[in-house]
């Protein structure tokens, strides 16, 4: 078995072995030891991937001086999020900020909110300030492999296909959490295929950056903002499938998938 194969299979076995464990133990999604739970599954590829890595004296921790790319992984999951907005309307009502507000707790719903524009500005000012904080440090427990350990494996591959492999791997990876509900919970079989071809649509954009940025961390705050803003799509346009509405739905696969041409065409032309 080759480095690459015995990478991904311990890190896969691991993985689904620590969350049927949990499962056994009678964790769910919406119980309350989930969230500590799908913190310790973040990490779990990292820590792998700092084991492997201090075999062979690679610092995966390592921090380059931030520059533009650092801003551009901050800014894009985004920016994509609220261009899934628009799409997701092809598959669902448009229910606005009232509509996320009918969906607070009573006693918050009650109290005196700002009107909607400058509620959507402080939910992305939210989104981004979470991504750069707690949510890029749990994130950053999976990059750690995907886009950390596991590229240094595969970087002879070219940035495009080693993209396809990364991001099949890591669609993969999620499917204990898929099939139990969690992200697709009207469709959890059929989830697992949705996640894989979320995360195959959005390894490109998340590898050059990490490439360009010259850092790991520049990727796990790329997937901590995007985890932060993801949820933008649910609550401005109605769910009606989970297959279809907002970044995780076809919606979301159709403006990656625009936005994978864009980069496509600007590494052509040498632009970027």
């Amino acid at each position: 078995m080759n480095p690459v194969h015995r990478t991904i299979l311990y890190t896969l076995v691991i993985s689904w072995a620590v969350a049927g464990l949990f499962y056994l133990l009678g964790v769910r999604p919406g119980g309350p030891l989930f969230f500590p739970f799908s913190l310790l599954y973040m990490w779990i590829p990292g820590l792998i991937a700092l084991g492997l890595a201090r075999q062979e004296g690679l610092n995966l921790l390592r921090w380059s001086r931030p520059n533009g790319f650092w801003l551009l992984a901050w800014l894009l999951p985004v920016v994509l999020t609220l261009l899934s907005v628009p799409v997701s309307l092809l598959f669902g009502p448009w229910v606005g900020l009232e509509g996320f507000l009918r969906q607070l707790p009573s006693q918050l719903a009650a109290q005196a909110l700002p009107p909607p524009a400058v509620l959507l500005v402080l939910v992305v000012v939210q989104a981004l300030v979470a991504g750069a904080t707690l949510n890029l440090l749990a994130a950053l427990g999976e990059e750690l492999m995907w886009r950390g350990y596991l590229w240094e494996q595969v970087r002879g591959l070219g940035l495009w296909r080693a993209a396809w492999l990364i991001g099949g791997v890591w669609g993969v990876w999620h499917a204990p959490l898929i099939l139990q509900g969690y992200n697709y919970p009207q469709h959890p079989l059929l989830g697992v295929v949705w996640m894989t071809l979320f995360t195959l649509l959005l390894s490109p954009w998340m590898l050059y950056l990490r490439e360009r940025g010259k850092s790991v961390w520049v990727a796990a705050l790329f997937h901590g903002t995007l985890n932060a803003a993801g949820a933008l799509g649910h609550v401005l346009v109605e769910r009606t499938s989970d297959l279809l509405v907002g970044m995780l739905g076809l919606a979301g696969f159709l403006v990656l998938l625009a936005a994978n041409l864009v980069l496509y065409a600007l590494l052509r032309r040498g632009a970027v």
